[in-house]
This record gives C-alpha cells, structure tokens and sequence, in this order.
C-alpha cells in the first residue's frame, strides 16, 4: 500500500511491483523519458487522487488540479488513464473504502446538481413572447410546478446524509487501527481475536 506521497521520488523505483502489473507494466515500458519520468509523475498523480490518506483526495475536481498544479500537462486527459486508474484503485484501496469513495463522489455530484437548480415556487406559466399567461384548452392559466419543495426537502436530508457519511469514515479509522498496532502487535496479543 502507497504509504507516503515523496512525489519529487521516482514512483517506479518506490513501488517498484507496479512494473509487473497489467496496464501499469505496458505504461512503463512505452514511457521513453528520461528515467521513466512521465509515466511516473502520472501514477503519482493517480496515487494522489486515489488514496484515502493523500492531502488531495478530497479536493473538488482533484483530477484536474493535479494535472495543473503537479503534473503541469494541459493536454493530459485522464480519461486515457481510466484503465489504469481502477486497477490503481483495485490495489489500493479496500471494500470498504471503496465504498466510501462511492459515497464521497455521490455527495459531490449531489451538491454540485443542488447548487445548480433554480429555486422558485409553483407560479403561472407564461408566454415568453408577449409576457402573458398561457392557458390550457379549458381556458384556465397553466401552473407550473416549483422546485422549492423539492429542493426543501433536499436540504433537509442533507446532513443526515453527511453524518452518515462522517460515521462511515471514523469506523473505517477505527478498523484501520486496530489492523496497524504501533507495536507491531498481532490481534491477539491486541486483545482483539
């Protein structure tokens, strides 16, 4: 596991069983900079991006911040790296974080949508042309549903989901320190089995 983020370290020589590893181990090969360069600015990219415990995992858009403030490549699309990117993921990160990260992205994208939708209530449609109401065939004005309900509602169940989301996080903390004894103790001698 991807321990520490030494960047300025080529990555291949830190985790040198990635050069073995299906897509990573083509990526390598193919990579003609000096000193596998390239390629291994783009795993420390990925490992930045991906890993629980990096400094950028939880920025918004930490794809796009990396390629501009680390990697510097304004042409670079990660979507070529997407291969590489789930077995990173594969390797790197357990179920349950997995399931985290699943979580994490969902509430972005749930924000963001949030924060983009127009707040109003149910009104009167109107003919954009002459700034009229419009009428159904019975001749009654046409009312349009509103989003603040919806959007009410919304918000309310926000942070219930957000405290769901914080406890998620601190019993994965928790299991991962009950695996990682400063002691190097086993579960047992832990008290744990």
């Amino acid at each position: 596991m991807i321990s520490d983020f030494e960047t300025e370290r080529n990555f291949w020589d830190s985790y040198p069983e990635f050069k073995i590893l299906m897509p990573f181990s083509e990526f390598y090969k193919k990579d003609k900079s000096k000193n596998k360069s390239k390629s291994s600015k783009i795993l420390w990219g990925i490992a930045l991006a991906e890993c629980h415990n990096s400094n950028w995992y939880n920025l918004t858009n930490k794809y796009d911040r990396i390629k501009d403030d680390f990697i510097q490549e304004p042409t670079l699309n990660w979507e070529d790296y997407q291969p590489m990117i789930e077995v990173f993921k594969d390797t790197q990160i357990s179920q349950a974080e997995k399931s985290l990260t699943a979580w994490n992205e969902l509430m972005h994208k749930r924000d963001s949508y949030l924060k983009n939708q127009e707040y109003y209530f149910d009104q009167f449609k109107i003919d954009p042309k002459t700034g009229d109401n419009e009428y159904s065939r019975t001749g009654q004005p046409i009312l349009q549903k509103g989003t603040a309900e919806q959007l009410d509602k919304a918000y309310s169940t926000t942070p219930k989901m957000y405290a769901d989301y914080e406890k998620i996080k601190k019993m994965l903390a928790e299991e991962k320190s009950i695996v990682a004894s400063p002691d190097n103790e086993s579960l047992t001698d832990q008290g744990y089995l």
